[in-house]
């Protein structure tokens, strides 16, 4: 194998394969238009996931369809689960963690040979693996390889650190804990740090500096992507009547869709005009039960949810839209943001930093505890018909300058041939 082979990991990927989870979003997405345009720059990149049944890496190949699409041939229903490692002082809570891991793998091991026959095993011992998955996929990976004496340098593509603010949870939280302890592992053993925003970057480099996390090595800044690629399934929703507002992913929380529903409240209260709203995404119980107080009921005939829509849906969503609305309190990056603009649609966004990188002087800005602010936002965007126009324009005429996944992923492979 050559010393300078690139592998990158579809590992995240395979794991949003099943019917039962959302298709290719957040960092999934992220994952695979890394990897289709990877396959399109470069021939000899190699492709792999890991197997958490078998703790082992398995070649993933790839075929080129009409209209210069790329697939990859990632088995269904695979059901592989990745382990809840316990990292307390808790001598019972590890030995318990112990038991439920060696019964997951096994599920894992026995899934695996059912659905991944088609794959085959392959030892990664040099060159550089890169991977955009989760921290805590990463560090079993880093122990398999680590079991094989492997020289293979590792390259991830960190998202965020939410999980370290305080303001984000109501306590840490042992998943915090486990977040702290596999990112520390991650930035410790890794050769090259690539940050998805410079707000990320900084944020690695504040916490190193505060003693949470490790002071990282050489750390590469590769900011994320406006583009929002179509899609090639058939649609499957009506749209909302319009004008509506769209959010994307939005839950309780950090993700404060609270704002947005007590924006349209106000609204209502002021006898404004109310546009609809689509909540697309995973719907979670919390957030049904939430939206269910009766507080609502003045605007409960304008919430339409949209359970996790295809990628030609999602596209139809965005262009249709009054706007996207991303109030979040912190974000990586802010994907839904990128892809509204993409599509021609004003964002409306909450000051969390990293979203004036997606957006810049593009974006309409509010302060994330101010419902009124957002209306107030909400109503220009609605009645300024002039107002709403000019945005668009403007937005149109900087879309040559838009990020795409071919831009980042030559980015990302010119930085792993250097290693």
């Amino acid at each position: 194998m050559s010393e300078g082979t690139v592998f990158i990991d579809l590992t995240e990927a395979l794991l949003s394969s099943t019917p039962k989870r959302v298709q290719y979003y957040g960092i999934a997405r992220t994952v695979i238009e890394i990897g289709k345009e990877a396959a399109k720059l470069d021939p000899k990149v190699r492709f792999v996931v890991f197997s958490f049944g078998e703790n082992a890496f398995y070649e993933v190949k790839w075929r080129r369809l009409s209209g210069d699409s790329i697939v990859f041939d990632l088995p269904n229903n695979s059901s592989q689960r990745w382990f809840r490692t316990y990292y307390g002082g808790s001598a019972l809570l590890s030995g318990i963690a112990g038991v439920v891991n060696t019964l997951v793998s096994r599920r894992n091991k026995r899934s695996w040979e059912t659905n991944a026959k088609g794959l085959s095993r392959i030892e990664i011992m040099e060159g550089v693996l890169f991977s955009a998955g989760r921290p805590k996929l990463i560090v079993d990976m880093m122990k398999a390889l680590k079991r094989t004496d492997s020289h293979v340098a590792i390259a991830p593509l960190l998202h965020d650190f939410m999980p370290l603010h305080k303001r984000m949870t109501k306590r840490f939280r042992q998943f915090d804990k486990n977040f702290l302890y596999d990112n520390r592992v991650v930035i410790s053993q890794s050769k090259v740090i690539f940050a998805n925003s410079q707000f990320t970057a900084d944020e690695l480099n504040r916490f190193a500096e505060c003693g949470m996390l490790p002071k990282p090595g050489t750390v590469a800044v590769v900011p994320l992507v406006h583009q929002c690629p179509n899609g090639n399934e058939e649609p499957q929703i009506t749209l909302p009547p319009e004008p509506y507002l769209l959010t994307v992913g939005l839950n309780l929380g950090r993700k404060n869709i609270e704002v947005v529903l007590e924006a349209m409240l106000r609204l209502k209260h002021r006898g404004q005009a109310v546009p609809a709203l689509a909540v697309a995404g995973a719907v979670r119980k919390r957030l049904k039960r939430y939206m269910q107080q009766p507080k609502f009921d003045p605007i409960r005939d304008l919430i339409l949810t949209v359970a996790n829509p295809n990628q030609t849906d999602l596209v139809r969503l965005y262009t249709g839209a009054l706007a996207l609305v991303i109030p979040s309190r912190i974000e990586g990056w802010g994907l839904p943001a990128g892809e509204a603009m993409w599509c021609g649609t004003p964002a409306i966004c909450s000051t969390a930093p990293v979203l004036r990188e997606v957006c810049g002087d593009l974006g309409l800005y509010f302060d994330p505890d101010d419902p009124d602010g957002l209306a107030n936002i909400v109503d220009r965007l609605f009645q300024e018909v002039q107002f709403r126009e000019s945005l668009r324009k403007r937005i149109a005429e900087a879309k040559p300058r838009f990020r795409t996944w071919e831009a980042v992923t030559r980015e990302l492979l010119t930085a792993l041939r250097k290693i």
